[in-house]
């Protein structure tokens, strides 16, 4: 009985198995099938992105090749010191100047603040590209009056330096002489992320084509990509330009429909509501140089704190790269028969104790066996021993006393050196063949 029981048991479990297993093989001949057959959902979506890709690199092609909604390099959206220089050196009424003075605020405060005093008016220094205390000291010496054009900006680095040698001083453009006066800054700020982080670079790069330097520029392969990206697809590479062009079809309806009214808010106002908002513009007689004297100068100011972070660590990739656009700014000027004059400006005692002996003495060592090495005037101003704590408005910077004093010494210096007043006498020449800047005759390459 035992037995019939189990071996009844036994068959109804392989019975109940059999099923199961005919029960699952539709299904899974149905799923085997299903996997093997071509999704149409999938082909189509991907059909579709390999469409809009297609078709986004026509548009962009035809976009870039009709340049549509791009500015021209000298249209400025708004002006910054930088844009300010340019505009004013493009100009036809500023004609050819034979001496070139470049440089950062450490040739900006004491140009522009002589020349409060030497005009007894105040100067507004964005809009202020002479040095007419130079010129008059300089034809005081030599009988020869030169026109001068002051291209030193706020932060200047040698980098930006490059990019206006090379593409404006050239042509009708070109100067006889350019005096570049660097300090230790230039070369060693640990507060620059990058060449291509200045606004001097924002608005000079768009005159020409920075592909061959772009390593240095842009040394972050974040950076890298970024810019790699702008070339080959023009809508993100004009961005600026688009929204630019836009945001002045925007205002010109508005003014139509309403229209503005007489005034309007500060820029100080504006600073202080959107700092962040084009930080960089500059207004109408918001810098100021005002006349000063010894009785009424201002205190010095201790910006000591500033300058230790600008010189917290020797960072040799900025230093190299630096020096490297320091070289092809000789490299350029000679090139283009232009002599170039490198003043080591001077700073005060306080500022050069916040560098290692190792920095202090690569910087003095490189800049003037660079400039010697390729065939530039070497001027130490910083080793005259001419210039004490009391010509100074802070650890940097010379105030208009100071200045004058610098601008003196130059004028006697340049007058007296052979290959400066060589350059200054020979003819003008201007190449036939050379590219001439944006703004006049031809274009920029």
């Amino acid at each position: 009985m035992v037995n019939v029981t189990s071996a009844v048991e036994s068959r109804l479990v392989q019975t109940s198995s059999a099923s199961r297993t005919i029960q699952a093989s539709p299904l899974a001949t149905v799923q085997a099938t299903t996997t093997n057959k071509p999704n149409p959902a999938r082909k189509l979506v991907t059909s579709r992105f390999l469409v809009a890709i297609a078709g986004f690199i026509a548009v962009s092609a035809i976009w870039g090749s009709m340049r549509f909604g791009a500015l021209s390099p000298s249209d400025f959206p708004f002006h910054t010191w930088t844009a300010c220089a340019i505009d004013d050196f493009l100009s036809n009424e500023q004609g050819r100047p034979q001496i070139d003075l470049v440089g950062s605020s450490l040739m900006l405060a004491p140009i522009g603040g002589v020349d409060a005093d030497f005009t007894n008016a105040a100067v507004d220094a964005p809009h202020h590209h002479r040095s007419l205390y130079f010129e008059n000291a300089f034809k005081k010496r030599t009988g020869e009056s030169v026109k001068t054009f002051n291209f030193a900006l706020p932060g200047e680095m040698p980098s930006d330096a490059y990019l206006i040698t090379k593409f404006l001083m050239k042509g009708e453009k070109r100067p006889d002489v350019i005096v570049y006066g660097v300090g230790p800054r230039d070369f060693l700020d640990n507060l620059l992320p990058s060449p291509s982080a200045t606004d001097p670079y924002a608005w000079l790069s768009r005159f020409g084509d920075v592909n061959d330097r772009i390593s240095l520029i842009s040394p972050d392969w974040q950076q890298r990509l970024n810019y790699e990206l702008g070339r080959l697809i023009f809508p993100y590479g004009q961005k600026v330009d688009l929204n630019n062009s836009f945001c002045r079809s925007v205002t010109a309806t508005l003014k139509q429909v309403v229209p503005p009214t007489n005034g309007g808010a500060p820029m100080s106002l504006r600073r202080i509501i959107l700092p962040e908002y084009r930080n960089f513009e500059v207004g109408k007689n918001e810098c100021l140089f005002t006349p000063t004297t010894d009785a009424n100068r201002p205190s010095f100011t201790d910006n000591i704190a500033e300058y230790k972070k600008r010189y917290k660590q020797m960072k040799w990739d900025t230093y190299l790269t630096q020096m490297r656009f320091m070289i092809d700014i000789l490299n350029i000027a000679r090139e283009r028969k232009t002599h170039m004059v490198i003043v080591a400006m001077p700073i005060t005692p306080i500022n050069r104790s916040l560098l290692s002996d190792l920095a202090w003495d690569t910087y003095k060592r490189s800049i003037k066996v660079i400039a010697l090495t390729k065939g530039a005037t070497f001027i130490d101003m910083e080793g005259s021993g001419k210039f004490a704590l009391k010509d100074f408005s802070d650890t940097v910077h010379l105030h208009s006393g100071g200045g004058a004093k610098l601008l003196d010494l130059l004028a006697e210096r340049l007058s007296n050196d052979r290959a400066v007043m060589t350059a200054l006498n020979q003819p003008t020449k201007i190449d036939d063949h050379a590219t001439t800047v944006a703004g006049l005759k031809g274009s920029l390459q």
